[in-house]
């Protein structure tokens, strides 16, 4: 039985109020749990004035890229020589992109909540959405009006999966994280409607993913204390720079790519720039005697092992960002949080097709060199550890009758929105989103069939390697835009 919550939705109205008591938050018994879960579907109408639709349209920065992917949204945005632009201005990544605030309201289960904040989102993931209504969306409940949560979340995160052809990525894969013991974010499913009056009246933008968004409140409801430093690294300078990186003693050559959420304290800056120390300069008796005061190595290698056996190959292995890194106060320690997952399970084309990514090492899954991860385990008693990770993992959370399972609920709840959501982009003359300005994305990837298959042929990958019978592939590195994109090739050695 497929769990739907029973509401209009999601508006978007600009400055036209409903009354506040309106938006007020239910009973008590109303929290955040009960809203997740992969299957759990919500329907959310979005309302915006048109002005306040021109204001919230992206712009492309000064990145090279931006011409080459059409930005600029829809076709049929509204001219905007007297509209003002919006001064609350978030700047996305490596990409360049502006992503305006606009004032809006947010009615979901009946109750409407005015005068929130909303915004388009992403990078790579954002840039194949260029040319549709459907995109990547960011609502901030209580940015204009204090104190405004839905079910006590003061954030909605509503990923398009616009890069991801199965469009059921996400979904399946946090909670494979989560299964296996690693904080992250909990994941529903959303319809989504739009009403901009005199442009789109409820009109049918699509399936998204709800995303938890990693704030406060999750940072105190896994770790009883929300106070410390969150990281979220992106690479600077064509991909040079990765988390952790050791560029010397001042933490003004970190912050810009280690992007700290909050200005870190002195004491705070100081412990990042030692274990970036600890990881690069220190001898192997110094490593594996203070690794454990900056990490929890199961922790981490639980991290690792997921993003392995999910094969998400755009995350901080490979390009360096697509992760949440929270210095916990409680214990002084690194804790590593995955974020972006519309291209785990074989969906990066630049590392290949799916069947191509489906034999990638679990215990080299990037090409060339991450210290942190060669340190650990070129160390025996790591790598032993690794691989009981493995073979728990893969007898409890990534076995082929669960995810086969997990595919077939989503496919369920999803399936019917997506053929709405067919119907009305093509009523709307859309292009089909070719993604980042190549070959439509993934070719043959299309629905949740290339999800099962890949999930056959990874568990028999994974299973052949941890009995040793197979030693996988390791992607290429030094490919296309200094990320080392490449195809996986044959590992050579069995020094891990």
């Amino acid at each position: 039985m497929v769990a739907r919550c029973v509401s209009v939705g999601v508006v978007l109205a600009g400055f036209f109020a409903v009354p506040p008591g309106a938006a007020q938050e239910g009973s008590a018994g109303n929290s955040a749990k009960s809203i997740f879960g992969p299957t759990k579907v919500h329907e959310f109408h979005l309302e915006v004035t048109p002005v306040e639709w021109t204001k919230m349209q992206a712009t492309g920065g000064k990145n090279p890229f931006a011409g080459m992917f059409g930005l600029g949204g829809p076709k049929d945005k509204t001219p905007d020589k007297d509209v003002p632009k919006s001064t609350d201005i978030h700047k996305g990544g490596g990409f360049g992109l502006e992503f305006p605030w606009v004032y809006a309201a947010l009615t979901a289960e009946g109750k409407t909540y005015t005068d929130i904040g909303v915004r388009y989102k992403g990078n790579g993931s954002y840039l194949p959405s260029t040319g549709q209504l459907r995109r990547n969306l960011k609502i901030d409940l209580d940015r204009y009006h204090e104190g405004q949560t839905f079910h006590g979340l003061k954030q909605i995160t509503l990923n398009s999966g616009a890069a991801d052809p199965t469009r059921y990525r996400e979904a399946l894969a946090y909670p494979v994280y989560r299964a296996a013991g690693v904080p992250a974010p909990r994941v529903a499913l959303a319809e989504v409607t739009l009403t901009v009056p005199g442009k789109y009246d409820k009109e049918m933008v699509g399936l998204f993913t709800f995303v938890e968004s990693v704030d406060k409140k999750f940072l105190k409801d896994n770790f009883r204390d929300g106070s410390g430093l969150l990281l979220k690294p992106e690479p600077k300078g064509g991909g040079q720079r990765k988390p952790f990186d050791f560029v010397g003693e001042d933490w003004d050559k970190y912050k810009a790519w280690m992007a700290p959420k909050r200005e870190p304290t002195k004491a705070e800056a100081r412990r990042v720039m030692d274990f970036a120390r600890l990881i690069h300069q220190a001898s192997d008796a110094e490593f594996r005697r203070d690794i454990a005061s900056y990490l929890d190595v199961d922790g981490f290698l639980r991290f690792f092992a997921v993003t392995a056996l999910v094969c998400n190959m755009d995350s901080m292995f490979t390009i360096g960002h697509n992760v949440l890194i929270y210095l916990n106060p409680k214990t002084n320690q690194f804790v590593f949080m995955p974020w972006d997952l519309d291209l785990s399970f074989g969906g990066f084309f630049f590392f290949g097709t799916p069947s191509n990514q489906a034999d990638i090492s679990v215990k080299h899954p990037y090409g060339g060199s991450v210290k942190l991860v060669d340190r650990l385990l070129d160390w025996q008693d790591a790598a032993e550890k690794y691989k009981k990770i493995l073979e728990e993992l893969t007898t409890t959370c990534f076995t082929k009758e669960k995810l086969l399972a997990d595919i077939e609920a989503i496919d369920k709840a999803a399936g019917p929105i997506l053929e709405k959501e067919k119907s009305a982009a093509k009523a709307r003359k859309e292009n089909s989103g070719g993604g980042f300005g190549f070959a439509p994305i993934g070719g043959p990837d299309q629905g949740s069939t290339t999800l099962r298959t890949f999930v056959e042929k990874r568990v028999a990958s994974v299973s052949a390697q941890i009995a040793g019978t197979s030693k996988g592939m390791i992607p290429s590195s030094g490919i296309g835009f200094g990320f080392g994109f490449g195809a996986p090739k044959k590992e050579k050695n069995d020094k891990k």
